[in-house]
């Protein structure tokens, strides 16, 4: 019997992808993953993509190889790439099987991920300068 095909999901977040990965992820799987989202960011024209592994069971050496290919391969098409949410057990079982994972820009949770692309949380009470042009926006040069 065929293994039922299981969707990735890739959701759109402004100009970023999210890929929140769960559970089993198989080396076929892991395979799909990387085509479906360089597919995906040559479409989307995202800046930035997550790669969310918190709902992970397990990261084999093989998973670990595709995430470091899907991350230098995002590079090469102009989009920054960051994986988040590794638990202690996965990153003691990686530095104990040698692997790294070079490269690769890694984020404690999604939001210090969305930090690091460029998302700030702006509060109801935080003073905000109705001036700034938008480049000052971007370059975070705006004085509160």
């Amino acid at each position: 019997m065929e293994e039922q095909y299981e969707r990735i999901p890739i959701i759109k977040l402004w100009d970023q992808l999210l890929v929140p990965l769960q559970g089993d992820v198989t080396d076929e799987r892991a395979d799909r993953l990387s085509e479906e989202v360089l597919e995906r960011l040559r479409t989307s024209d995202a800046r930035g993509l997550v790669i969310d592994i918190t709902g992970l069971w397990m990261v084999d050496s093989h998973l670990c190889a595709t995430l470091s290919n899907l991350a230098s391969s995002a590079q090469l098409m102009g989009t920054r790439t960051v994986i988040c949410g590794m638990s202690p057990a996965i990153a003691m079982t990686l530095q104990t099987m040698g692997v790294e994972m070079r490269g690769v820009r890694m984020a404690l949770d999604l939001e210090e991920a969305l930090d690091w692309l460029g998302f700030r949380v702006v509060r109801p009470d935080d003073e905000l300068d109705l001036d700034a042009t938008v480049d000052d926006l971007e370059t975070g040069e705006v004085a509160n």
